[in-house]
């Protein structure tokens, strides 16, 4: 009896010896993120804390399907998902996040503090309440094959209203917005720069010239890798991975010039995180210098990824110091000031109506708005009738308006369903 008792301790406390610790974070990062960002946390960990650390990596399918997966874990639970860490999204998602309640303080060490500035170009890195911090930089603009251009004679994009031009018509993979954080970003530069009237102008007619809205921010990309269409709007890191691995004479992307913004793709620590040491443990990994080579340096480089390019924009000025000469891209954020500065607060309160107007209007009417906009342009398209072509159902004051009614669903659906009989009908009025 002595003997199995002794057993059982010897047992149980060599369970306890190499017991790994945990870690569950919820993303919607792209794979090559994953497969190069946890292999080197787990090493790290090993190596600093001295023990291993398993990881638990979920994604609903994109960001907006993960922040409504929290938002369900949290109605059952309040006090926990179950989830310790949320990583990228961009920065509205955060401050979505932040303002349910649902993200923990937490203060950097004062060493790695230091390398992460409050701010670049104005756009702040991290929320004054310390619930997230930027872990990469994001910005957006138009990517392009360069070889299906010159083969159709067409001329390389330089700004967003390039894209309204109908020789680009057929030509164009954009991502639906109510699937794609990224897209509904782009959709919010466009109307925040160019104004109301003048953004749902350029905003119809980038759809007209679409060849389809898809559900996912990297089908485009994958569209225009392949050739089958040639220009896509899209966020700067899939287009520079893309670069890195397959040339800059194959591929082109451009920012538009005083039309683009800087955004952090932040990270934070979830209420309730059950694993909360080691979630503050990756936090630090993922700011520091080490881990934000990842981003910017090429695949095979010492201390770069090993799989595939990452093309993203570090935090970390360290990271920038330590790699001069060796990046894929020389840009460097915190020397650069041309960006716009998005009301992110606005964004975020008007994300669900904007995104479902969107939708409405623009993808779950395409097929009506594709055949009415090749009509227009055949019969001639004056700028007054593509503005009345493009006239949205509501007036900016009353967009704002709604926002405060869109948590009555029966409201919502009703509205809905009025946005797409109007655009149905516009669309079907072209002569």
């Amino acid at each position: 009896m002595k003997r199995w008792a002794l057993g059982l301790a010897i047992s149980l406390a060599s369970t306890s010896l190499f017991a790994a610790d945990k870690l569950i974070i919820i993303s919607p990062h792209r794979k090559s993120i994953q497969q190069e960002f946890i292999p080197a946390f787990k090493d790290h960990y090993k190596k600093t804390f001295k023990t291993d650390v398993e990881v638990d990596w979920l994604d609903q399918g994109g960001t907006s399907d993960d922040v409504r997966f929290l938002k369900a874990k949290y109605a059952k639970n309040p006090k926990t998902s179950g989830v310790d860490v949320f990583w990228g999204g961009g920065s509205a998602t955060f401050v979505e996040l932040s303002q349910a309640g649902f993200l923990e303080r937490y203060d950097l060490p004062q060493d790695l503090a230091s390398k992460v500035p409050q701010t670049v170009a104005g756009i702040p890195l991290f929320d004054k309440t310390k619930t997230w911090y930027g872990s990469a930089l994001s910005s957006f603009g138009i990517f392009y094959n360069k070889k299906i251009l010159q083969f159709d004679r067409l001329p390389e994009p330089q700004s967003w209203d390039d894209l309204a031009d109908p020789k680009f018509m057929g030509n164009i993979s954009v991502a639906d917005p109510r699937r794609s954080g990224s897209a509904n970003t782009m959709n919010n530069i466009i109307l925040q720069s160019k104004g109301w009237e003048s953004g749902w102008q350029l905003l119809t007619s980038i759809a007209g010239n679409t060849r389809s809205f898809t559900h996912s921010s990297s089908d485009p990309i994958k569209a225009v890798v392949s050739g089958d269409v040639a220009l896509a709007m899209a966020i700067d890191f899939y287009a520079q991975a893309k670069i890195g691995d397959l040339g800059p004479e194959n591929l082109g992307f451009v920012m538009p010039k005083g039309q683009t913004v800087l955004d952090p793709d932040p990270v934070a620590i979830l209420k309730g995180a059950p694993n909360r040491e080691v979630a503050k443990r990756f936090v630090e990994y993922v700011l520091s210098s080490e881990a934000q080579k990842l981003l910017i340096m090429p695949k095979g480089s010492k201390g770069g990824p090993r799989i595939a390019s990452l093309g993203r924009m570090s935090v970390n000025t360290a990271a920038y110091t330590k790699t001069e000469g060796q990046r894929i891209n020389e840009f460097n954020p915190f020397k650069q000031q041309a960006f716009l500065t998005l009301d992110l607060e606005q964004a975020t309160r008007m994300q669900r109506v904007f995104n479902d107007l969107v939708g409405a209007i623009l993808v779950d009417t395409h097929h009506d708005l594709k055949k009415g906009w090749k009509k227009l342009h055949r019969s001639g398209a004056t700028p007054e009738k593509i503005a009345a072509f493009a006239k949205p159902p509501l007036t900016e004051k009353e967009f704002l308006a709604l926002a405060d009614k869109w948590g009555d669903d029966v409201f919502r659906n009703k509205t809905i369903n009025a946005w797409v009989s109007y655009a149905k009908q516009k669309y079907s009025n072209v002569k």
